[in-house]
């Protein structure tokens, strides 16, 4: 596992209070620019009395989504934060080192937002993840790394990124892979190899030291998007911990969205303080 160093410090560099306990603020360190948002489940109440979920995004973008997210778990009573994301992933110019950068930089903000949290006047009582298809990905990493992610909800996620990326069904990514095939010239094999040489923030190097108890597992049975291979993969990596199995793809889990928010928001109540 790579072990990402010790975050010194995150300066607030601007924050704005909107209605109905949404907040906006721009935090700076370690050379990066972190946009991201607060959701407070009771606004005039003291924050550090309720537990706060951090939110990781999907890659891919999904603002709206996280808004969506982010409604559901403040009506669970958690306060909710996420950030904007560092960037689009698998798109042209972006190769794998591009790609492994994006990754690092993702992981980064989600431990520079925390660390502001914590420092803050009124810090959560406790902090959870949840994160979504790569989102899930990267809270695998994050859980890893931060002990005091007091548990995490992994959804739609899989491990041996160097094969998900070859099989998966996601249109977006097909283009990548034409594009890269079309400019580079690069065969199946020969990018398979430098996807696997190149992502450092692979899921499977970090789930061994995710506490199992830790982990809810949120997965589609009929996801081609995330493959069930890769999917169960990163799921046995973790120590095959409570896992919740859908009858859905991918996308058409967003019709389960109140049933997993209510399971992820069970499991974190579980091990709060």
């Amino acid at each position: 596992m790579r072990t990402p160093p010790a975050i010194k410090a995150a300066e607030l560099l601007e924050l704005a209070h909107h209605d109905h306990g949404r907040s906006t603020g721009i935090l700076i360190g370690e050379g990066e620019q972190v946009r991201f948002e607060i959701r407070r489940a009771d606004p005039g109440a003291d924050a550090a009395t309720r537990p706060l979920v951090l939110l990781v995004p999907i890659l891919a973008g999904g603002r709206e989504l996280m808004g969506l997210i982010a409604q559901r778990l403040v009506g669970h009573d958690f306060d909710v934060a996420f950030c904007e994301r560092a960037g689009r992933a698998l798109s042209p110019p972006q190769r794998s080192a591009d790609l492994d950068d994006l990754f690092r930089r993702t992981v980064l903000h989600q431990r520079l937002l925390l660390t502001w949290l914590r420092a803050a006047d009124d810090p959560p009582p406790s902090i959870h993840v949840l994160g979504l298809s790569m989102g899930g990905i990267i809270s695998t990493v994050l859980a890893a790394v931060d002990h005091e992610v007091r548990s995490v909800a992994i959804c739609l996620a899989g491990s041996d990124l160097a094969s998900l990326v070859l099989a998966t069904s996601e249109d977006r990514v097909h283009d990548w892979l034409e594009w890269r095939q079309k400019i580079d010239g690069i065969g199946i094999d020969s990018l398979h190899w430098e996807l696997s040489q190149f992502l450092n923030y692979e899921p499977s190097h970090y789930a061994p030291f995710v506490p199992t108890e830790k982990v809810l597992f949120v997965s589609a049975m009929w996801d081609t998007v995330v493959p069930r291979r890769n999917q169960s993969l990163l799921w046995e990596g973790l120590g095959r911990p409570e896992r919740l199995d859908m009858p859905f793809g991918h996308y058409s889990a967003a019709i389960a969205v109140d049933r997993v928010i209510s399971a992820a928001a069970t499991h974190f109540r579980a091990h709060c303080r």
